[in-house]
């Protein structure tokens, strides 16, 4: 196995914390690290610790020349701009074959390997090499399918040999940055935790944490800025993000660990579609809805209604479906939805015509929390975690509506048919007469 030149360059110094994560690196219980940190905590610095480690150890431990190493950001414009300075500080002249590629913003060290500074926005281009090591910066704001469906699959064909302790398979990855709601960046830092992923690692630290913003600076901060942008930017705290539908929702004010009563009075909320059915099941007590349970993926309703059947059989149930039922069929068009739900038994509670998506935003939203504080909807998050990660992740489009093609508003609408029909926002109605003179 060849090494690269020894130098006298000296090493990138961390802090604390940033030595924290960077001790777990290349280890096999913790092959996936994610690191969830404030501002200004000191991310590129670390990232110039880990990019060289990784060159030093592509060398000693004879990582085939395909499997490249990368620096990636959600464009490749952010990605130059931030780390492609860096990255030609942290690896030495002595470790390069030649000059840097400035168009490609690409280093070929002497034993082959290649290491780049990419963009994750237009991820389809790029798929080919290998990878031994990625280190994936403000996670949060990069596309879930560029790791999903070329990052992760490029890891997996990584393979190489340690001195002393044999071969292994698999590249490693780093993926580290500001949380933005409740996204992907939630679900890998959720992996990381005790008793979840055996082979993740994460960690969070706030910008204080860091060590590189005085206490000072911070609270001038504080004072300027919004509690939840405060808390998501120098807390590393995952917050609603501004601009998603249900923001009144928050997982633990409005989470309750109750469950469905044997016997209880059952009220489903239903949207209808081919092959992506989805139902929230909800009891009322003292008048206040809960949700409990849900379903999801459903084929159609007949399916629906024979997995309704089977995990609640010994309870009253009343549907509350998306109107256009009446019309339609998601199993074919000699029968409608709605008639299929009667025909099962069930009380089919539902107007002519849906409520208007306004209507039915706004009544979630003040079901969640109203003006006098009052939450009154609460979810069961373990029973229900597709309707919390829709609540926490569907936004508005750049028109305004609520976003349909992220595949988070199906469970919203059939939660919402519900609300709207039994807690609807009444309007004020005013009479206007005429005036005699």
């Amino acid at each position: 196995m060849s090494r690269l030149p020894r130098t006298f360059d000296p090493p990138v110094k961390l802090t604390p914390k940033q030595a924290n994560i960077y001790v777990w690196g290349f280890q096999p219980e913790a092959r996936f690290r994610d690191a969830v940190c404030g501002r200004r905590f000191g991310k590129t610095f670390l990232g110039k610790a880990e990019m060289r480690r990784a060159a030093r150890l592509a060398a000693e431990w004879g990582v085939s020349v395909e499997d490249e190493i990368w620096y990636g950001a959600p464009t490749f414009k952010q990605a130059k701009r931030v780390f492609w300075r860096r990255l030609k500080q942290a690896i030495p002249e002595a470790w390069r074959a030649h000059r840097p590629n400035e168009t490609e913003c690409s280093i070929t060290l002497k034993t082959g390997h290649v290491m780049r500074v990419v963009g994750l926005d237009n991820y389809d281009n790029l798929r080919g090499s290998g990878l031994f090591f990625v280190l994936v910066d403000e996670w949060a704001d990069c596309p879930w399918e560029a790791w999903e469906e070329v990052l992760r699959p490029m890891l997996s064909t990584c393979q190489y040999e340690i001195p002393g302790v044999g071969t292994r398979k698999g590249g490693h990855a780093l993926r580290i940055g500001t949380p933005k709601g409740f996204n992907h960046c939630y679900d890998t830092f959720q992996d990381g935790r005790p008793g979840h992923e055996p082979d993740h690692k994460s960690w969070l630290y706030t910008s204080l944490d860091g060590g590189n913003v005085p206490a000072e600076e911070l609270e001038a901060a504080r004072r300027k800025m919004d509690p939840r942008t405060f808390r998501q930017e120098y807390e590393a705290s995952f917050e609603n993000y501004a601009g998603v539908v249900y923001y009144t929702f928050n997982r633990e004010e409005c989470r309750t660990a109750e469950r469905i009563k044997p016997g209880e009075t059952l009220h489903i909320g239903v949207d209808f579609n081919v092959m992506k059915m989805s139902a929230v099941v909800y009891v009322v007590r003292e008048g206040l809805p809960l949700a409990l349970d849900e379903f999801h993926g459903v084929r159609d309703t007949p399916e629906l209604i024979e997995k309704i059947k089977a995990r609640f059989p010994d309870h009253s149930i009343a549907v509350y479906p998306d109107a256009s039922g009446q019309n339609t069929s998601s199993k074919n068009a000699s029968e409608s939805d709605l008639s299929l739900l009667k025909k099962a038994g069930f009380t089919v509670v539902v107007d002519s015509t849906n409520p208007s998506v306004k209507d039915r935003v706004n009544a979630m939203n003040a079901m969640f929390l109203n003006t006098y504080g009052e939450r009154r909807l609460k979810v069961n998050i373990d029973q229900c975690p597709q309707f919390t990660q829709c609540l926490e992740r569907q936004v508005y489009t750049d028109k305004g509506e609520p976003d349909k093609k992220g595949g988070y508003d199906h469970m919203n609408d059939a939660a919402g048919y519900f609300i709207a029909k039994r807690y609807p926002i009444k309007q004020i109605v005013t009479k206007t007469q005429s005036l005699r003179m």
